[in-house]
Formats: C-alpha cells, structure tokens, sequence
C-alpha cells in the first residue's frame, strides 16, 4: 500500500514580506545614491538677420556648406565634396579669413546624421558654425 502525503494545516510557510522591505530599501538607496551624468551636446546657433545698427559693422565673410538629398556637401555653390572632406576645406577658409564663419544649411530631405557630422568637422577646423534649414520647393 502506497502511502499518500496529505498537507497538515501546521506546516511552516515562508514570509515575503521582510525580503520585499529589503527589495525596496536596496531599490531607494541605489536611487537615491545613483550619479546622473549631463552629457555635454553642442549649441546650435542660427544666423539671424540684423538690420541697421545691430550689426555691429561689416558682417563676417562665410562660407557656405549646403548638404545636399544625396549627402554630398556643396561649398559656396561652387564645388561638391565629400562630408568627410570638410575639415581641411574649412581650415583653409579660416587661414584666409580669420573672422569667418561657417554656415551650414541641410536640405529637408537629408540624413541628421550627414549635418552633424559636417557641423563637428567645421567646429574642428576652427571655425564658428550656423545651422540653417533649406526650403523645400
């Protein structure tokens, strides 16, 4: 004969309640202890129009990066470059015009990613970088 184990109402039962305490007491120190980092972006500046005496004088000579749909960048309307080429065409710019400034203007339908990448490029040769957007026609 097989003998079958019936459940007695005397067996002891695990208590949850002091490992949910120190679940929520570990889950507030880490909060309360965690570090939030402010990472650092860039600062987008737009070129304004000044008109009259805001100007200050003559306005800076700029340099035109147009980046275009298909993610080439046009200098000045003139020639096209690869975004990768940016830096040295820029730094020959601010050798030749110290005051220069650089303004980068995305077609509407061009990757952000193309636009960054051409912004840092002309920030690292030294130049002062303005963001504009292209009209779409």
């Amino acid at each position: 004969m097989v003998k079958r184990y019936e459940p007695s109402g005397d067996e002891a039962r695990i208590n949850v309640t002091p490992l949910l305490d120190i679940v929520f007491i570990l889950l507030i120190f880490f909060i309360v202890t965690a570090t939030f980092l402010r990472e650092q972006g860039f600062e987008i500046e737009t070129l304004v129009e000044c008109t009259g005496d805001d100007c200050g004088g003559r306005a800076p000579p700029i340099m035109l990066l147009a980046i275009q749909e298909d993610g080439f960048v046009r200098v000045n309307n003139i020639r096209i470059i690869d975004p990768a080429s940016v830096k040295p065409v820029v730094q020959e710019f601010i050798a030749r015009e110290p005051n220069g400034m650089v303004l980068v203007s995305a077609a509407p339908d061009s990757e952000s990613g193309v636009a960054i990448q051409v912004m840092d490029l002309a920030s690292a040769g030294g130049a002062r970088v303005k963001i504009s957007l292209q009209e779409e026609q």
